[in-house]
């Protein structure tokens, strides 16, 4: 990725703009994220300029378009190969691992990323990263430079980084939280699968909640969504209404979450009868000793951003999407296993 960083990281340097494409997914966990660029906008239905650099991950099977082939713009593909002059292309190995394209092509987004923050330090630039809003810090920035139109610190004291640094990190980071959940949590996947396709023998419903950015699309749109019935749920975010539907008992809903715990869905699901698995940074004190209720820790950071720079003040490259979404694919995995072959 070094010589695709040092080409993108040469034209922002020069005033060209970072834009996000294809599948609007993948276009939601690349802007907008806790540690990820504050400059990087979605191209949406615009066409960019011929110093733009262009993110681009395509649906399954899909195409880019021909106005941004053309356009002159630098074009970074992760997922489907492109055979275009001047394309460079990550693949996302979706059909190796067993994952959705989607979360497979957020996962070399991010890892390029890294690489070009650090291909901008080896410029003397630093963009502006966020922060998230979950922290105290995370709106004030927002107001500080985001809504200000500023994308890069005038003065700063992070030294060059050297090209594949923050990218390992990355890797480093998130691979230590799946192996953590794998060794901690794995009892509770199991569990909760097994309540989801008990559920489903007997005529139940299953829902899975999901918030933020890669979701609920990941949910939605894919395989997991012709078993669950897919919603937003935004815990901790209480001005948000959440969705009205009617749970009976004997119904699991799952919610794949954030930081807080779904307080308002524990408490409507249990009062019906129905039991709840919930995936967020916070277990709810209240339901510690429900046996309807399972909480699976996601091991990530409360920053989300799991990786430091020296001399900068907040982490940079979020995990909270890729193991989120692992965790939904493998409760999913494991419930239709159940299914097909049950104990």
């Amino acid at each position: 990725m070094k010589a695709a960083a040092d080409a993108a990281a040469a034209r922002l340097n020069k005033g060209g703009r970072l834009l996000a494409g294809g599948d609007p997914s993948a276009v939601g966990e690349l802007c907008g994220r806790a540690g990820g660029l504050m400059m990087i906008k979605g191209m949406r239905d615009s066409t960019p300029q011929k110093d733009d650099v262009v993110l681009f991950a395509p649906s399954r099977n899909g195409a880019v378009p021909r106005k941004v082939l053309d356009s002159g713009a630098l074009l970074i593909v992760f997922g489907n190969e492109i055979s275009s002059p001047g394309v460079l292309c990550f693949a996302n190995h979706a059909d190796e691992a067993g994952i959705s394209p989607t979360l497979a092509n957020v996962i070399p987004a991010w890892v390029f990323t890294g690489e070009l923050v650090a291909a901008l330090t080896r410029l003397g630039r630093m963009p502006v990263l966020y922060e998230s809003i979950g922290l105290y810090g995370g709106v004030p920035r927002i107001y500080q430079y985001e809504q200000k139109g500023i994308f890069w610190h005038d003065k700063h004291e992070v030294p060059p980084i050297a090209a594949g640094v923050l990218g390992h990190r990355f890797i480093d980071a998130v691979a230590d939280m799946l192996r953590r959940v794998e060794a901690e949590e794995r009892k509770n996947i199991n569990r909760a699968a097994g309540w989801a396709a008990a559920a489903k023998r007997s005529g139940k419903q299953l829902f899975m909640y999901s918030m933020g950015h890669i979701f609920p699309a990941e949910v939605e749109k894919t395989a997991i969504g012709q078993l669950f019935k897919s919603g937003v749920w935004n815990s901790g975010f209480s001005y948000l209404k959440p969705p009205d539907d009617a749970c009976n008992a004997g119904d699991v809903l799952i919610h794949i979450g954030y930081q807080h715990p779904p307080t308002e869905m524990l408490r409507r699901a249990r009062h019906s009868g129905a039991r709840v698995v919930y995936v967020d940074v916070l277990r709810d004190r209240d339901y510690v000793h429900d046996r309807g209720v399972i909480w699976i820790d996601p091991m990530w950071p409360w920053s989300d951003a799991c990786v430091g720079i020296e001399g900068y003040d907040v982490p940079a490259l979020a995990s909270s999407g890729i193991v989120n979404g692992a965790i939904a694919w493998e409760i999913y995995r494991v419930t239709q296993r159940s299914l097909v072959t049950p104990s």
